[in-house]
């Protein structure tokens, strides 16, 4: 009798929710003070096996990042003396070299890329040395031509927005205004079938910068992020999915804690979100850096730590190549100091439920 009521327990704690919309998730704006339930680690996945790969020309950090043709693209980030650099660096992960390409044709920081076939998409951010002016300049490089255009420029100045393709269309979110402080919810996107100004779209439901995005299944999403920047920062934890049939925005489950610098470390992994490292300053205690792998599964609307990096680091840029998950630079405070390490996993090759 006792051992059939053990079972019981022990199956009752497999089934309890690590953190759902439909579990009353913090509200927005706010981060509880339990980041997991023992139940998500005991459903994470197997140890990682990490291995060094060849470090970043340089030690850098909040490099917008791209994935193109098997290749990882880092473009620019902070330097140590936190001025921006325009510096296009491309890792091959089968021959573990970095390659330098044609340099962004300007200087800038706090900008997420967007891929649209053999064109990598960057839009606003902030330009050369912290603190600098925001920008409403529009980028775009051709991988194959190795060259940059500009684009039809964003309607206001905005740095530290989502950027993401979705269908023929490229929106951007989010962000903070022109005097760097002020959160943005401004929502607006582009026709890339010969667009020539942005349109309007529906604002996001809670103003924020430093916020992360993705798009899985046709819908995009905006991840965490941040209230202000340069006189506070107070990282978030709602979470949001547009549809672009309904033109609607609706609030999923929020993070764990507040989070934000994962921009460039936000990923897809078999139908699933991954976020690499990042920052939770508002968590008890205060995270400045966060060493974990966080999931979102949207069939069940949950959140789970699922695996640990080999160091906790801010801002990374992160790729997952050929079943690897290849982790390079980043802070390893808030920021500094920074590296240029590269780790590489592979990753489980079946979905762990």
């Amino acid at each position: 009798m006792l051992t059939t009521y053990r079972t019981l327990i022990a199956l009752a704690l497999l089934k309890l929710p690590v953190l759902s919309h439909a579990a009353e998730p913090p509200a927005a704006g706010t981060a509880p003070e339990a980041v997991v339930s023992p139940a998500a680690r005991a459903l994470a996945w197997p140890t990682l096996e990490w291995k060094k790969g060849a470090p970043s020309p340089w030690a850098r950090v909040e490099s917008p990042t791209a994935v193109v043709g098997g290749k990882l693209y880092l473009f620019g980030g902070f330097t140590d003396t936190l001025a921006a650099s325009n510096q296009l660096d491309v890792h091959d992960p089968v021959s573990d070299t970095w390659t330098r390409k044609q340099d962004m044709p300007t200087r800038v920081t706090h900008l997420n890329p967007a891929l649209d076939g053999l064109t990598i998409w960057l839009a606003g951010g902030f330009k050369g040395k912290h603190p600098g002016p925001v920008t409403n300049e529009v980028w775009k490089y051709d991988v194959t031509a190795d060259t940059w255009t500009a684009g039809p420029p964003l309607p206001e100045p905005r740095a530290g927005g989502g950027l993401e393709v979705v269908g023929r269309r490229l929106h951007y979110f989010g962000g903070y205004k022109s005097d760097r402080q002020t959160d943005s919810g401004d929502h607006w996107s582009l026709n890339l079938d010969g667009g020539k100004t942005w349109e309007r779209e529906a604002d996001l439901p809670t103003p924020r910068g430093h916020l992360s995005s993705a798009v899985l299944d046709g819908k995009l999403y905006a991840l965490g992020g941040a209230h202000g920047h340069d006189k506070t920062q107070n990282d978030l934890n709602p979470c949001h999915r547009f549809d672009p049939a309904t033109k609607k925005w609706t609030q999923i489950a929020s993070l764990p804690d507040g989070r934000s610098h994962f921009e460039s470390s936000t990923l897809i992994h078999q139908g699933r979100i991954l976020i690499v490292g990042g920052r939770c300053n508002q968590s008890k205690p205060p995270r400045n850096v966060v060493g974990d792998l966080l999931e979102y599964d949207p069939k069940t609307d949950a959140w789970r730590i699922v695996g640990d990096l080999p160091v906790k680091v801010l801002s990374p840029s992160a790729a997952i190549i050929a079943g690897r998950l290849i982790v390079t630079g980043g802070g390893l405070n808030n920021p500094r100091p920074l590296t240029a390490a590269t780790w590489i996993a592979p990753l489980p090759t079946q979905p762990v439920r």
